[in-house]
């Protein structure tokens, strides 16, 4: 097909998403498209005007007021893009000027489920509802959303109206980690499991907690590694202590996605005890090293874990049923090497990254054509 000039809105952090976004960008740079990336946080460092895919960053912090808007007019006038990606933060403004600019294809990425936002705020305000008319009328200027799930999907037409005919679902992927990393399935380390995310209610870190006390000294080098950072680091170390599992509790914070992985790798399992998730990203980057997975049956974890083969479901906030999926696969040694195989498997045939983008960039180039 003729060349199309592609506009994608991401940050460029060392996390899943952004590497998505630019093995989609290589993609469609390999098939002869032009690519340009629009990058937030000043990230000047890592700009290529000259490039492909080219690289500009933002005029602010994010893509927000008047300056950012006047900015995207000036390379749309320069560029002509046929079609524009967007996510997060860039989403209000590449769809608003987009529309207004008439681009003929505007896609914005739905990352995040209304309930996890509310759950974080700590419940429905004015604010939130002003937020959600907001979302409403800048998703009305999209010609396509795409969901990250079953579940995202049908919250965006639950809350936003979004008809099916503009809603299209492309799960999240990654980039095998086996090239780098080794997810033979050997021996993990004893006791180790590992939780990485946020540390916001919604994540659900406190059932684990409660958790990890009601199985108390059955396996004495029982221990969690919660990675990730966030306001409820506090709390959650004060509950910890208050349950008499603070030694058993490592606070890591903010790590780099290949030790992550690393650390994965070396776990017994994976916990994910989420009250809410639209995807949940670490479920994917477990079983991409074969590390089994205990998470809540809910929101796009059940699309992607499946009971029994490479990992366990259980009820949300229910620490009692957790900790029982915990202490099964804790004392079964046998069914965490078999919940390695069938994870590797599942991460390889559906969520391995360079199949994803081959998918979406023929989508791409079907919408763009059609135009």
């Amino acid at each position: 097909m003729n060349s199309q000039c592609f506009f994608i809105g991401t940050s460029l952090g060392d996390n899943p998403v952004p590497h998505h976004f630019v093995a989609l960008a290589n993609e469609l740079v390999g098939r002869g498209h032009r690519v340009l990336i629009l990058a937030p946080h000043r990230r000047t460092d890592l700009e290529k005007h000259d490039g492909q895919p080219a690289i500009y960053t933002w005029p602010s912090e994010r893509p927000t007021n008047l300056h950012d808007a006047r900015f995207l007019k000036d390379l749309f006038e320069k560029h002509h893009p046929s079609c524009l990606i967007a996510n997060f933060a860039a989403v209000n403004l590449m769809l608003t000027v987009g529309w207004i600019e008439r681009i003929p294809r505007r896609v914005a990425w739905y990352h995040t489920v209304t309930e996890q936002l509310v759950r974080d705020a700590g419940g429905m305000s004015f604010k939130n509802a002003l937020c959600n008319w907001r979302k409403r009328f800048v998703y009305g200027r999209a010609t396509h959303l795409v969901a990250n799930s079953l579940a995202s999907a049908a919250d965006l037409k639950r809350h936003y109206r979004i008809p099916d005919s503009k809603v299209r679902l492309f799960h999240n992927s990654l980039a095998d980690p086996a090239c780098k990393l080794r997810v033979t399935g050997e021996t993990p380390k004893p006791g180790k499991l590992i939780c990485v995310g946020r540390l916001f209610p919604s994540k659900g870190q406190d059932v684990l907690i409660r958790a990890l006390a009601l199985l108390g000294e059955s396996n004495p080098l029982l221990h969690v590694e919660f990675i990730g950072q966030g306001p409820g680091r506090g709390a959650l170390a004060d509950l910890a202590s208050e349950l008499g599992v603070r030694d058993r509790c490592h606070f890591i914070g903010q790590l780099g996605h290949a030790e992550v992985l690393q650390r994965m790798a070396n776990a017994i399992a994976t916990i994910v005890p989420s009250r809410s998730e639209a995807f949940g990203m670490v479920n994917i980057e477990s079983m991409a090293v074969g590390t089994p997975v205990i998470a809540s049956k809910v929101g796009g974890i059940v699309e992607i874990v499946r009971d029994g083969l490479d990992g366990l479901l259980v009820p949300p906030d229910d620490p009692g049923l957790l900790a029982a999926a915990m202490h099964k696969i804790l004392s079964a040694p046998e069914l965490r090497h078999q919940m390695h195989c069938e994870a590797r498997k599942r991460f390889l045939s559906h969520f391995e990254q360079q199949r994803a983008v081959q998918e979406q960039a023929d989508w791409f180039e079907l919408i763009t054509k059609a135009s």
